[in-house]
């Protein structure tokens, strides 16, 4: 990640809370909903890093979630969770910073496997989850800047945002533009647009050949204005 800018457009620091591949995404799964995103590494169990700077809310075995903490941040707006650990190193009331290890991955709970499961939730975690929200805008990359525009990093690339308003359709096009479903999207996901082109109607794309068609009412796009396009374009030329 280029560090070089910082100022009024810099993001709180964040890390990637474990390393690997994203298993299992947010959305509907198996007939319920999947409320956070499961981070595997082919069986291995692997470290286990805070977020965002913070204070540990809970460090404790949590039903379904085996062994599991989460963490508070932003002054209580936000509340990230770390799930199916095989360790905790952190207590309640600890202050962390962002990348200090707190735990490693583990089964531990309702798994099948070795692996994190994350979940993000704006204000805090409660026992329905109502508050979750989709994990993986946070998740950074080698494409990830340290440019803020309200709370997430802006990506290479990136033009604007969607939040969906209503469910909607998020479609894959194959090689010859054919659409294909990919799934549904839920009120209050939020995700990056990297383009917008006429097809079907107008659509926004997001990357990876996923697209959302242009529908009022169903979706909300902004854009982060030209002085933040800008500053991204001179740090990805």
């Amino acid at each position: 990640m280029n560090n070089s800018i910082a100022g009024d457009f810099t993001c709180q620091p964040f890390r990637r809370p474990a390393e690997g591949y994203i298993s299992s995404g947010y959305g509907p799964r198996n007939g319920g909903f999947h409320f956070g995103i499961d981070i595997a590494n082919h069986g291995t169990s692997v470290p286990v890093y805070a977020a965002f700077a913070g204070v540990v809310s809970r460090s404790q075995s949590m039903g379904g979630y085996g062994e599991a903490i989460t963490i508070k941040h932003r002054e209580d707006t936000v509340e990230t969770l770390y799930a199916h650990l095989s360790r905790r190193l952190v207590s309640p009331g600890e202050v962390v910073s962002p990348g200090q290890l707190i735990g490693y991955t583990g089964t531990t709970g309702d798994s099948t496997g070795i692996h994190l499961h994350f979940e993000v939730h704006e204000p805090s975690w409660n026992s329905s989850r109502s508050n979750a929200k989709n994990p993986l805008p946070l998740i950074s990359d080698e494409t990830t800047s340290p440019i803020c525009w309200d709370g997430l990093m802006m990506n290479k690339g990136q033009i604007g945002r969607i939040t969906i308003l209503k469910p909607i359709n998020l479609w894959r096009r194959d090689a010859t533009n054919k659409l294909e479903l990919e799934r549904i999207l839920n009120q209050g996901e939020v995700y990056r647009v990297y383009s917008y082109d006429e097809l079907y109607g107008g659509q926004y794309g997001l990357g990876g050949r996923l697209y959302v068609t242009k529908m009022d009412g169903y979706i909300k796009y902004e854009t982060p204005g030209q002085k933040r396009l800008d500053e991204l374009k001179r740090i990805y030329p």
